[in-house]
């Protein structure tokens, strides 16, 4: 999958307000300068039966649609479409929505709508490297020695980053309540709460690493070999 969207691409967005649905093709005309199509469905269940169909680098859903919404339609989409970049969005100051989306599946939200036609290429080029780097993920899996050697300090480590993430989420809502919705510092500030979320979720599978992982033991010498 290529990181930028390619001339001559197409882009699924999946939105059931007519106005915002113009809102992102204008966008799109404006960040890609006509080269890339946006095909507009008005309902997750258009929207799947275009999949099925048709294989899109990119997708732009709303969150909220009629039909379904949040974690659900995100799992459809992702089930139906594994290999495009999803992006998720929806109208409101609530971020739970994004967060959701983005402990199930999606590879970047927005969290102002409509956003600038700059922001929205940032946020598709995100969706596509990071659906890229789970594609092309070829790390090999630890062997019983590997885990061996790192199961002991795992739970150290886990505590110490959810430390530092505590920390940056706080600054972070500092920042976010200084900042009006308007101020586009107020998006950063957005972006690094939803990375942290992100984190998150990961460290929460370093403790699962460390309990099934098996106990070193220290060898013992044999019988008719001298202790050291």
């Amino acid at each position: 999958m290529p990181t930028e969207l390619p001339s001559s691409s197409a882009a699924l967005l999946i939105e059931s307000d007519p106005a915002l649905a113009r809102a992102f093709q204008d966008l799109i005309v404006l960040a890609y300068h006509s080269s890339v199509t946006l095909n507009i469905v008005c309902s997750l269940s258009e929207g799947l039966t275009y999949l099925q169909a048709h294989h899109v680098p990119v997708i732009l859903m709303d969150l909220s649609l009629p039909d379904n919404a949040g974690r659900k339609a995100v799992d459809l989409v992702r089930e139906t479409a594994p290999a495009s970049a999803l992006i998720g969005f929806h109208r409101t100051t609530d971020t739970t929505m994004l967060s959701d989306a983005i402990r199930c599946g999606a590879h970047e939200v927005l969290p102002v709508i409509p956003p600038s036609a700059e922001t929205l290429r940032l946020s598709i080029t995100s969706a596509l490297i990071r659906a890229t780097r789970l594609q092309t993920a070829t790390e090999p899996v630890p062997s019983v020695d590997a885990h061996q050697t790192l199961s002991l300090p795992l739970a150290k480590v886990a505590h110490d980053l959810n430390n530092c993430l505590t920390s940056i989420n706080g600054f972070a809502d500092i920042l976010l309540a200084r900042l009006s919705a308007e101020d586009p510092s107020h998006y950063c500030a957005e972006q690094i709460k939803l990375a942290c979320t992100r984190a998150e979720c990961l460290i929460k599978q370093l403790p699962q690493i460390t309990c099934t992982s098996p106990t070193p033991q220290l060898s013992k010498p044999a019988n008719n070999a001298p202790a050291t």
